[in-house]
């Protein structure tokens, strides 16, 4: 009796779910142990329900002998294979084999049945018209009364359109990744916590340069800078945004006594909010909120901008060159007026004397002497009228951080010459002064050129020069210190004299340039300051103050 149960268990496990039905010229023993598998509250099922289940049911199902001989198939297995009945009683199963399916696969088949185990997977069959299908195949063994093999119950569904649906999805999985992986452009998946998900090589070689830091973290930080907003608040509501322009510094950048943008990074970044579906069984009914991911695109511009500020430097470099020409014509014409001022200022005392003495006034000698001073004036009025005018130059926010990195830009070849090496401590934000930006481009020109000429005094064998900026209350300071011999007290005051340099060397050449960097910087409403010696260690340190509050005639100007 246990035996029987334990037939009866073994082939409703081979059935299973697919209600095997017997062919009708199956054995009368095998239609009564079909028909004494399934038992309901009411009794034993007809075998009748269990053929009519098995001929309409929507699976392909054939039965054999063990010789694999077909003794029935249903309606869908010959819709299937495009054969007749009377085409496949009697012939082998092989008939739809395909010679593509790997023989290894018949063998596992057949080993699982010859150990009475059921065995699925997938073949290439043959369709009666020759077309190929994939067969997702299920075959179980239906025991006898004995325990042995009587029959084999094969069942199988056609599987190619979801094969193909499959390879489609997997191809174009394949290819977008690749697509986005080999993008020029860095782009990143983020999880609403902000979490990266997806960084393509772009991401990951920035990740590299940033010595391991997280890119998304830096960009959304500049991100959220340029736009004065958290990107997780405002955006998460639709607030998507493309091409803003942010820029981050990599760390240990080594190029700074040049001037130049290495160790800068620009980026032009678009982000949009990206819905992702819950794919829970639980929620497969149900229509949640769905997730959001946020996508960051990256487009790396620091070429572009490097290119740009190559053109903007030597437009700076042209103008400053204009001006330098026009200094260098108010240099020579001032040098003439202050030259030609000393005798005509004896002579003017002279002839003050003799009018003191009582001299006749038409004395040859007072004559003579009045007559030079008239034409010394109406000379001097002359070399002053031809003095060349200041450059109109309109008022606008100016970044001396940037000021700083464009004089450094155009020095470079001198920096170079000599040997500098530039230290630069630029403030991370510096607040923007109103003014003349050639002009305070001049001016910090000069401020750099004066430690040049320091750094190249006799016996100074370190050449450094540090730059720096910070906010000094209401102030934008720029501080210029060299590590050259320093400046002597007596010379601090005297070195913004015209045609007065504190350096040995440049004593030779010198000219009026501290003269106009400290007129700049008082139209400025702002100071120039040598600091002294005993307030620092070595060199010669120039402060400059730029007030963030304009002067009234910068505002006035502005205003016109």
């Amino acid at each position: 009796m246990a035996r029987t149960e334990n037939h009866k268990e073994r082939m409703a496990e081979a059935l299973g779910a697919f209600l095997a039905a017997p062919p009708p010229n199956m054995p009368l023993e095998l239609l009564e142990a079909f028909g004494n598998m399934v038992q309901t509250e009411d009794g034993v099922l007809p075998p009748r329900v269990f053929q009519e289940a098995v001929m309409q049911s929507p699976v392909a199902i054939s039965i054999t002998n063990i010789q694999a001989k077909i003794l029935y198939a249903n309606h869908a297995f010959l819709r299937m294979t495009g054969y007749e009945e009377h085409e496949l009683i009697g012939k082998n199963q092989s008939i739809l084999s395909y010679k593509v399916t790997p023989i290894e696969v018949y063998q596992e088949l057949w080993e699982n049945l010859l150990a009475q185990k059921p065995w699925n997977g997938v073949l290439i069959n043959k369709r009666k018209d020759g077309t190929r299908y994939l067969a997702d195949l299920t075959v179980a063994p239906v025991l006898g009364m004995e325990g042995e093999t009587s029959y084999y119950l094969a069942m199988h569904r056609d599987v190619t359109e979801v094969h193909e649906l499959e390879h489609q999805v997997r191809n174009q999985k394949v290819l977008i990744e690749s697509v986005v992986d080999m993008a020029p452009v860095l782009i990143a998946l983020l999880d609403i916590k902000g979490e990266v998900v997806l960084g393509n090589q772009a991401y990951q070689r920035l990740s590299n340069d940033l010595q391991g830091e997280e890119p998304a973290k830096l960009i959304l930080s500049a991100l959220s800078d340029v736009m004065g907003a958290e990107i997780f608040i405002g955006a998460r509501h639709g607030h998507n945004f493309l091409n803003k322009e942010i820029q981050i510094e990599l760390p240990h950048a080594t190029g700074a006594n040049t001037g130049s943008m290495v160790g800068t990074k620009w980026f032009s970044c678009s982000e949009i909010w990206v819905d992702e579906s819950n794919i829970a069984v639980d929620d497969y009914f149900e229509h949640k909120e769905k997730e959001c991911c946020l996508l960051l695109v990256a487009n790396d511009v620091t070429q572009q901008k490097q290119q740009q500020e190559q053109v903007r430097t030597n437009a700076i470099r042209a103008l400053m060159a204009e001006q330098q020409l026009v200094h260098g014509m108010r240099e020579t014409l001032s040098g003439a007026v202050f030259q030609l001022q000393g005798p005509f200022n004896m002579l003017s005392a002279a002839l003050a004397i003799l009018t003191r003495r009582g001299e006749d006034a038409n004395d040859p000698l007072q004559t003579a002497l009045q007559e030079v001073l008239n034409i010394g004036e109406t000379v001097v009025g002359n070399l002053n009228a031809a003095l060349p005018r200041r450059t109109k130059e309109a008022v606008q926010p100016v970044n001396l951080n940037e000021v700083v990195h464009e004089v450094l830009s155009i020095s470079t070849e001198r920096l170079l010459a000599q040997g500098v090496q530039v230290d630069l401590k630029l403030a991370p934000a510096l607040p923007s002064v109103l003014g003349h930006r050639y002009e305070l481009c001049s001016l910090v020109k000069q401020l750099v050129d004066n430690a040049i000429d320091a750094l190249g005094e006799p016996g100074v064998v370190r050449r450094e020069l540090l730059i720096a900026t910070q906010l000094s209350d209401d102030n934008v300071e720029i501080s210029v210190q060299d590590t050259g011999p320093g400046m002597v007290d007596a010379n601090r005051f005297k070195v913004f004299e015209p045609f007065f340099s504190g350096w040995k060397q440049a004593k030779s050449k010198a000219g009026m340039g501290l003269t106009i960097a400290l007129e700049v910087a008082k139209y400025h409403g702002g100071s120039i300051e040598i600091m002294p010696q005993n307030q620092y260690r070595q060199g010669c340190l120039i402060r400059l103050l730029l007030p963030l509050q304009a002067p009234r005639q910068l505002t006035d100007e502005m205003n016109k």
